[in-house]
């Protein structure tokens, strides 16, 4: 047993369709939504009701675990169809979105949820021990690839959505503590919203002042990065868009940064050919740098990062790829400005550009290599001194505003669980199949349902 990895393909016309509403009545198929438990800030489900009720008008049974944490109510799930009910051993394949208690694992099912095993993760290693000794199947939602590898289930555009919405308001509380009262202070946490709606709202009210001319002059125009082009950069994006905002090209940014309009802030989508350069020659191949990414180093730190205020980081990084930051390289971008003679102490200059990074990869000592270890929706930002090469809790003092929060689509649950089950659905009938194979493979076909290319790409 062990893991089992789900690859959807195209069918021989080459149309992505599928035949996943082929529903086979299965005897005695019995679904369970486990409850979360891993914290107290996680409120999704792995399935909306809406999802429930398909199910269920199919014919399959499906239990859910009570919760009062859960974002949406158990009168929800009941009117869908679902049976609320603590004993969920009946079921034959369990569904939850991060991992259960060790203790809780119920022998010979299979189970599907986010297990932060694949790569070896130490601190889940015994989950993964328990989960051999009782003969479970594990599919793990990381692994549900198509065709050319690319995740067909995730929260990638929730978690860019939250934050987003977190490192503005992140930006407001540390311009306040440089003496900079600003219409960022008008955004709240993510969580403080009932849905992303009610936050794009707030965000074009902070938005509308800024178009007043409502920003102190001595910070200079506001810029942000994102980095990466997928669901995550995507989702900050969408959210940017709510904020009088003009992207820019990468190389444009500079001038921006200088003489730059008050009445808008600006973007800018970097992806790997603007700042990925082999070392020999400058050049970039994408087919080389797949390969040999070793041979590659990115001139972020020095074309890029000088110019922004924020970087919104989305990009999956991996060893021998070149980072974005090193310590070294925050070290010279906090070098302090020299002041200019119109700053007064009531009116001051930023000390530095770079303000505030947004890394939603939430990948320590990845990309952002001084990026340690992760923030807590409870204590959602921290300052990295990279002189003192130490991080402090308080977004006053020296530093840059680090915010690296690695459960973000908690913050906006109920959305989170409706998009992650849209995705998940179709794929539901197929984990049924595995109770009859007796093939015991790691590899599991699906038929692909109206995969569209990149779609699901974090």
């Amino acid at each position: 047993m062990g893991f089992i990895m789900f690859q959807a393909f195209r069918h021989s016309s080459g149309r992505q369709g599928h035949q996943l509403f082929r529903w086979q009545n299965y005897h005695k198929s019995v679904l369970a939504i486990r409850r979360e438990d891993v914290n107290a800030w996680e409120r999704r489900a792995p399935l909306a009701p809406r999802h429930i009720k398909a199910l269920t008008s199919l014919g399959y049974k499906v239990l859910v675990q009570p919760s009062n944490r859960r974002a949406i109510h158990e009168k929800d799930y009941v009117k869908a169809g679902g049976i609320i009910q603590e004993d969920i051993s009946e079921a034959c394949v369990i569904l939850g979105v991060k991992k259960p208690p060790e203790d809780k694992l119920i022998p010979k099912k299979i189970y599907a949820f986010f297990s932060h095993t694949i790569k070896a993760q130490e601190a889940n290693m015994s989950l993964l021990d328990e989960i051999l000794r009782k003969d479970i199947r594990l599919i793990d939602y990381e692994k549900m690839v198509d065709h050319r590898g690319v995740r067909v289930v995730a929260f990638g555009k929730w978690a860019g959505v939250a934050g987003m919405i977190n490192i503005l308001h992140g930006m407001g509380l540390r311009f306040l503590a440089l003496g900079h009262h600003t219409p960022f202070m008008h955004i709240g946490m993510a969580h403080n919203y009932r849905n992303s709606s009610q936050a794009v709202q707030a965000v074009r009210d902070c938005g509308y002042e800024i178009s007043l001319g409502l920003m102190p002059k001595s910070i200079g125009p506001v810029t942000f990065v994102f980095t990466g082009t997928g669901n995550v950069s995507k989702g900050a994006q969408e959210m940017f868009n709510a904020l009088p905002c003009e992207f820019v090209e990468p190389h444009e940014l500079k001038e921006v940064s200088r003489t730059g309009d008050l009445r808008k802030v600006y973007g800018t989508v970097l992806s790997r050919h603007h700042h990925l350069v082999r070392k020999t020659d400058g050049a970039y191949d994408p087919a080389e740098y797949d390969k040999h990414p070793e041979l590659y180093t990115s001139r972020f730190s020095t074309d890029i990062a000088p110019y922004a205020t924020c970087v919104i980081n989305g990009i999956y990084w991996e060893q021998h790829t070149p980072r974005l930051l090193s310590r070294q390289d925050a070290q010279r971008l906090l070098a302090p400005l020299k002041p200019s003679a119109s700053a007064t102490e009531g009116c001051p200059e930023l000390p530095h550009k770079l303000l505030a990074i947004c890394d939603i990869s939430a990948d320590t000592g990845g990309s952002i290599e001084f990026m340690t270890e992760c923030t807590t929706i409870d204590s959602p930002f921290c300052m990295y001194d990279a002189d003192l090469h130490i991080i402090h809790d308080s977004v006053e003092g020296l530093g840059i505003l680090m915010c690296s929060i690695d459960n973000l689509p908690a913050q906006l649950p109920i959305e989170s669980t409706e998009c992650f089950g849209d995705m998940l659905f179709p794929y539901i009938e197929e984990m049924f199949t595995f109770l009859e194979d007796t093939q015991g493979g790691l590899q599991h076909k699906v038929s692909q349902h109206n995969q569209q290319n990149g779609t699901f790409n974090n």
